[in-house]
């Protein structure tokens, strides 16, 4: 059963094509991450796909309902942005309150999204004490609030330190497990999700280029394109651990053989990514689709 389908969907801003015939499907209880550069078309995918925005053609069901139509669609989904919009001087508590008083839910439904996030401390504290990392567990816990089939995130970790990325996506794992939740989350960087998704999405240019599970996307790829803060860091890791590679523009290229050294590349990036590392973004290259893109 699919949760979300979208079909040959197409959205314009004047002459500019953001969507671009657009397909996908989110199936009940997997985590589909939405991954490609900004400017992608990530970001209006995700609002078309919650009829925030009219696209100019195709079709969007969202639990087989059109949402730009029937918004009863988007009762059953909770949203979270990159950044999430919180009333700085009130503790999280009180907010989640008056939040339970919107969807007309039981007061007892508070404290267990506030231990599923991992806040059970921070309660009484307002936003503007907590880091941002809590800030966003605290906007994740506002979208299970009402109690939701879905979960929609459009960039969660994108402002986050390395440390709480990991442990943001971790905590989507964590629900979907728990409570069954069907997730989305849009990313700009592959590494990070590929631990915790059971589908993935490549957007460029505002198309979906492919889809698959994790191992699908990185079967058969030959060159990654890693754009990061410290190249010289990476370089020297990725060099100690046998990888040939070039720096072109700022850019580091890493050449791989087989499935099993793109696994490991990507396994040592997202230890990078533990570690402190700032990578803003990293292209797994299949040269028939690049072939295609560029033609």
């Amino acid at each position: 059963m699919d949760d979300l389908i979208i079909e040959d969907v197409t959205k314009k801003y004047g002459n500019f094509t953001v969507l671009n015939n657009v397909s996908l499907k989110v199936r009940k209880g997997e985590i589909m991450a939405l991954v490609g550069p900004n400017g992608a078309g990530k970001s209006t995918l995700i609002k078309t796909s919650l009829g925030l925005l009219r696209r100019d053609s195709g079709k969007v069901l969202l639990f087989n309902k059109d949402p730009f139509y029937e918004s009863s669609a988007r009762e059953r989904v909770g949203v979270i942005f990159e950044r999430p919009s919180l009333p700085m001087s009130m503790p999280i508590e009180e907010f989640l309150s008056h939040v339970t008083k919107i969807y007309n839910k039981n007061s007892e439904i508070i404290k267990e999204a506030i231990d599923l996030v991992g806040l059970s401390n921070y309660e009484n504290k307002p936003f503007s004490q907590l880091s941002a990392g809590q800030r966003q567990r605290a906007a994740i816990a506002h979208a299970l609030i009402s109690d939701p089939d879905m979960i929609i995130a459009d960039e969660p970790t994108s402002n986050l330190d390395p440390l709480e990325r990991n442990k943001i996506l971790e905590l989507f794992l964590k629900i979907n497990k728990q409570k069954g939740l069907t997730i989305m989350i849009s990313s700009h960087v592959l590494p990070e999700v590929l631990r915790v998704s059971t589908s993935i999405a490549i957007m460029k240019s505002g198309k979906v280029i492919k889809t698959g599970t994790p191992d699908d996307i990185i079967k058969n790829i030959s060159i990654a394109r890693i754009r990061c803060k410290d190249v010289r860091i990476i370089k020297e890791n990725l060099e100690k651990n046998g990888y040939s590679l070039s720096i072109e523009g700022g850019n580091i290229y890493v050449k791989t053989e087989n499935q099993e050294g793109i696994s490991k590349l990507l396994n040592l990036l997202s230890d990078q990514i533990k570690n402190g590392q700032q990578i803003y973004g990293i292209e797994l290259i299949e040269p028939v689709i690049e072939e295609i893109l560029e033609g």
